[in-house]
């Protein structure tokens, strides 16, 4: 049984559905290189808004775990890339990028459908230069694109006129 077969199960159990669907996206944030869209392929107990807001929950609480992740391992990358000048160069580009756009890119980024959420938050957590961005600005910033991202793909999905959910 597939997960999606798996999750189509508990589409009688509102409580049951949201846990799941709330460790999926937090999967997806922290080691899953997948895009969370195929969870909202199918019908859901829990309605659109009430799937977007776990999906953003889900999302923003795996951001945190990478996010600390990345301030720990910081410090390495910038000690591995002296050894080595053309990484040093390729991360001194990823940290200005990383300063230049901060919540405002990452947003952009995890707003994009089909976007892999795993690689996106990495990208910000390990060139966070200085912990230029704080902790609970990057895990509100996940949530609101998490939602918004589920949004987008319904109202992409309403405008085809395909109907993604019946709850």
């Amino acid at each position: 049984m597939d997960f999606v077969q798996f999750l189509q199960t508990l589409a009688n159990n509102p409580v049951d559905y949201s846990i799941i669907l709330f460790v999926y996206a937090l999967l997806a944030a922290l080691i899953l290189p997948i895009p969370v869209e195929l969870v909202l392929l199918i019908p859901t107990p829990i309605g659109i808004l009430g799937t977007a807001i776990v999906l953003g929950l889900g999302k923003a609480t795996g951001a945190m775990l990478v996010f600390f992740l990345g301030v720990k391992v910081e410090k390495s990358i910038r000690m591995w890339s002296s050894n080595f000048k053309w990484i040093g160069k390729f991360v001194d580009l990823l940290e200005k990028f990383v300063a230049k756009t901060q919540y405002i890119g990452l947003y952009i980024l995890l707003s994009i459908p089909l976007m892999p959420d795993t690689i996106t938050i990495y990208f910000f957590s390990l060139f966070n230069k200085d912990e230029i961005m704080k902790p609970s600005y990057f895990a509100v910033t996940n949530f609101c694109a998490g939602v918004n991202r589920a949004m987008i793909v319904y109202a992409l999905a309403s405008l085809a006129g395909i109907t993604l959910v019946s709850g």
